[in-house]
């Protein structure tokens, strides 16, 4: 790993990418809180902005290159925000989603079979319910503060001249 700041700045994108994924995964699979479609949606941000965190962090390319990384990490932070915000929307009722994220049309003719079929299977998550709160907000809401603090954090971080000088080469040990 590299131990430069510019290095240590997508260390840090990879970390907090990895332990939000870790997070929701432990929800999931170690409480039982079924993730919904948009909640599904909202992790891949955070998978790719690992991905690229790790690339900038354990490849050996410049600082310029690896404030393109971060850029793009924040872009990715930045649409995870927008996904939780869309998806908080749905939950309060402020705007519908869609059919396969908030349940299907039950109004259409259903045969015994289809019936039969619809109560053996364990349904979907919904969009617009709330399964797991703390302090009185819910997931989205919390995803929707985290990855608005990680869009500002490194967004912070990229126009900090420090981090991103080019180191020269001075010949002493």
């Amino acid at each position: 790993m590299s131990r430069s700041v510019d290095g240590r700045v997508c260390t840090w994108i990879a970390v907090v990418s990895l332990a939000s994924l870790a997070f929701a995964f432990t929800l999931q699979y170690g409480f039982g809180v079924e993730p919904c479609l948009l909640c599904t949606y909202q992790r891949v941000p955070y998978a790719l902005a690992a991905g690229f965190g790790l690339f900038g962090s354990l490849l050996p390319i410049g600082p310029s290159k690896r404030r393109t990384v971060v850029m793009f990490a924040v872009v990715l932070f930045a649409a995870s925000a927008a996904l939780a915000l869309y998806h908080l929307g749905v939950e309060q009722a402020w705007w519908h989603g869609s059919t396969g994220c908030t349940g299907e049309d039950i109004s259409l003719a259903m045969t015994l079979d289809d019936l039969t079929t619809a109560l053996s299977t364990k349904p979907k998550a919904r969009c617009d319910a709330v399964p797991w709160e703390m302090f009185g907000v819910s997931l989205t809401g919390w995803n929707l503060i985290w990855s608005s603090l990680l869009t500002l954090i490194f967004t912070g971080l990229i126009f900090e001249a420090r981090i991103w000088r080019e180191r020269r080469f001075s010949g002493r040990f």
